[in-house]
């Protein structure tokens, strides 16, 4: 009888333990999981250059995995996340929230930052892919995108106000490419370069020499909270 009140432990225990594994390891890949799809899925290349001197370049080079809060000054990085705000849980919180709003509309620094055009010198010329979404700014006479600015958040420049035009990128294109859905985030390749670009949607500090196009699964914007 005891060795059988054992055996039933032992299944039981193992029972619980790979239940409790199951939704543990379960719980970890829904939390990743778009750093898992990103990794395991083929990403197709929805756009690739016919510029021969582009196309080159990925052969020469590394190309560097650029971070959005790369592109701030180290100033303007803090004075922004200074001000960043998480969901209010309690009344406390909200009125803190509150309180730093305030603050932030009289923080000179706060609102230089909002509208600077400051850029990182180191990342002039390089190889860069950088991962956002699209808002198209012109089109060819086919319907085909033939310029659009490069943006970290969704619904920046048409639901929500422009970004800094640092974390802003203006990209041309050759004509041909359809396959654009604003609410998708891509990772672009190219050449990044220190060039200001104005439009009526809003101003870009940097400008990239466009190679290549491919879906991004994830969350792109590394730095502010929406």
């Amino acid at each position: 009888m005891e060795s059988k009140l054992k055996y039933k432990f032992k299944i039981t225990l193992t029972f619980v333990v790979c239940i409790g594994l199951g939704v543990w390891l379960g719980r970890i890949a829904l939390d990743n999981w778009a750093n898992i799809k990103q990794a395991i899925v083929y990403k197709n290349t929805l756009y690739s250059t016919s510029d021969p001197a582009l196309q080159s370049l990925p052969n020469q080079v590394s190309p560097l995995d650029l971070k959005w809060a790369s592109l701030l000054p180290a100033e303007e990085h803090e004075v922004i996340a200074y001000y960043q705000t998480s969901q209010a849980q309690n009344l406390e919180q909200m009125t803190a929230q509150v309180m730093r709003s305030i603050n932030a509309s009289k923080d000179q620094s706060y609102q230089d930052a909002l509208i600077s055009t400051n850029t990182m010198a180191e990342f002039e010329n390089q190889i860069v892919t950088i991962s956002g979404f699209i808002v198209p700014i012109d089109f060819y006479n086919d319907k085909s995108v033939k310029s659009f600015f490069f943006v970290p958040y969704f619904g920046a420049c048409i639901h929500l106000p422009a970004p800094p035009p640092n974390q802003m990128i203006y990209v041309e294109l050759e004509a041909g490419f359809n396959d654009v859905d604003i609410t998708k985030t891509y990772t672009l390749m190219g050449k990044l370069n220190i060039e200001l670009f104005e439009d009526l949607m809003g101003t870009s500090a940097y400008t990239l020499d466009l190679v290549s196009i491919t879906p991004f699964y994830g969350q792109p914007d590394d730095f502010r909270t929406h």
